[in-house]
């Protein structure tokens, strides 16, 4: 009978700790939608110029936006993430090269926080406008 008890004592732990195991990696994996509205900050008027001749998509969010990585072509000097809000006429794509026409520049109009728990990003949000 004492074998019994400690084998069922033992499946017991084991099960409390896969379960504890399980329940920690799905919320490590689980990310914030970068879509939420409490997560954005729009800015009432353009700030700064953001560093970048040329964009590279690297992924395209489920509401259309565009998560990218900026390049100085002079340079080769890459800078942090930026988002580009969706636009229905010009969809994005990932791995898309966005490139700054001459007499434009990419300025900051917002900010954008996402992540998981214990990895948030605040990423600036860019906009092509006239210098």
């Amino acid at each position: 009978m004492r074998n019994g008890m400690k084998v069922l004592i033992s499946l017991l732990f084991v099960a409390i700790a896969g379960l504890l195991i399980t329940t920690t990696v799905i919320n490590m994996r689980q990310v914030s939608t970068p879509a939420s509205k409490g997560d954005v900050v729009m800015f009432e008027k353009p700030r700064g110029v953001v560093p970048g001749t040329s964009f590279r998509v690297t992924e395209v969010l489920p509401n259309g936006n565009a998560l990218a990585m900026g390049c100085e072509e002079e340079s080769g000097n890459c800078i942090p993430e930026v988002l580009f809000v969706g636009d229905k006429s010009m969809p994005y794509y990932d791995g898309q090269m966005i490139s700054v026409p001459k007499g434009k520049v990419a300025k900051q109009t917002g900010t954008l926080r996402y992540g998981s728990r214990n990895n948030m990003k605040t990423v600036p949000i860019v906009k092509i406008m006239a210098e």
